[in-house]
């Protein structure tokens, strides 16, 4: 197995942070892999800075808070090894899980842990929005997405990087990558983990994050797909012009339903074409800066 540079974020994790860590080391050992452990705390407030440093591991600090995401891009910045781990620091993933993953690694991109059971799934509310956030990813990827934002995976130091910009530094960080990393064709596998309940308090603001999220969807199908971003209002404008036709024709002899026709015809046509337009500049200008 290749080397493994392990990145865990930490935000006020000190009940949980030193169990991952005493984890993260008894399984690399036993599986004889090569490693390094690199904790970023995220301008805790107690002391799971200290926690971390006491286990003989990397520890970076930011001297404010930066989110997730930052915290993920910190710890990549730093890593020795183009193999990374990451997983958050509430013992929320069990760590006898990343065996799962291991397998797939040299054939993937990115190995993605996809959560299963009670504590993932929560209640029916939850479920329904996830499925909603899920067809919206299926429609901008052209893939089923079981688990975007797992914190649990193995990726490509070099593949990944080459996104920086568009990183996030909250926690849609791995649902953007996510969207990204199909959107420009690498391979990824989902594969069944269990994730159980967390140590401490989460730091999910959901409806900030849920924002967000959508926000990153807007952004990374305007960039990476845009003709699928004008796709639904064409197709829109040409039901519009097929049902006004219909109304004309068939059934009332309206010169307003003429018009409403002729108008949601350009319509569906101008969508289209603002699409196709918008992909040859993007593609034209992606080709330039590499």
């Amino acid at each position: 197995m290749t080397p493994i540079s392990i990145i865990i974020p930490a935000y006020n994790e000190v009940e949980g942070i030193s169990k991952v860590i005493e984890h993260v080391k008894s399984f690399m050992s036993l599986e004889k892999i090569e490693h390094e452990i690199i904790v970023v705390d995220d301008c805790s407030t107690d002391f799971t800075a200290d926690s971390a440093k006491a286990q003989g591991v990397t520890v970076m600090s930011h001297p404010i808070n930066r989110g997730y995401g930052a915290s993920l891009t910190t710890g990549l910045k730093k890593a020795r090894y183009n193999n990374i781990l990451i997983m958050d620091a509430d013992e929320s993933y069990p760590v006898k899980d990343v065996k799962k993953l291991l397998p797939y690694v040299d054939e993937y991109d990115m190995v993605v842990g996809a959560r299963q059971g009670k504590h993932f799934h929560g209640s029916l509310l939850k479920r329904f929005s996830r499925m909603v956030f899920y067809v919206l990813l299926g429609y901008v990827t052209g893939e089923k997405i079981p688990d975007a934002n797992s914190g649990l995976r193995i990726f490509k130091k070099d593949v990944v990087m080459q996104f920086e910009e568009d990183f996030c530094s909250g926690f849609s960080f791995t649902t953007t990558i996510t969207i990204i990393l199909f959107s420009n064709r690498y391979l990824i596998k989902f594969v069944p983990i269990d994730y159980m309940s967390r140590t401490g308090k989460s730091k999910v603001r959901h409806l900030h994050d849920t924002a967000r999220t959508m926000q990153i969807l807007l952004h990374t199908i305007t960039y990476y797909n845009p003709i699928k971003a004008f796709l639904p209002f064409s197709l829109v404008s040409l039901f519009i012009f097929v049902i006004s036709t219909g109304f004309y024709i068939f059934k009332i002899h309206d010169i307003f339903y003429g018009i409403s026709a002729v108008i949601s015809l350009i319509a569906s046509m101008l969508f289209m074409a603002f699409g196709m337009a918008t992909y040859a500049i993007v593609k034209g200008s992606r080709r330039q800066i590499r």
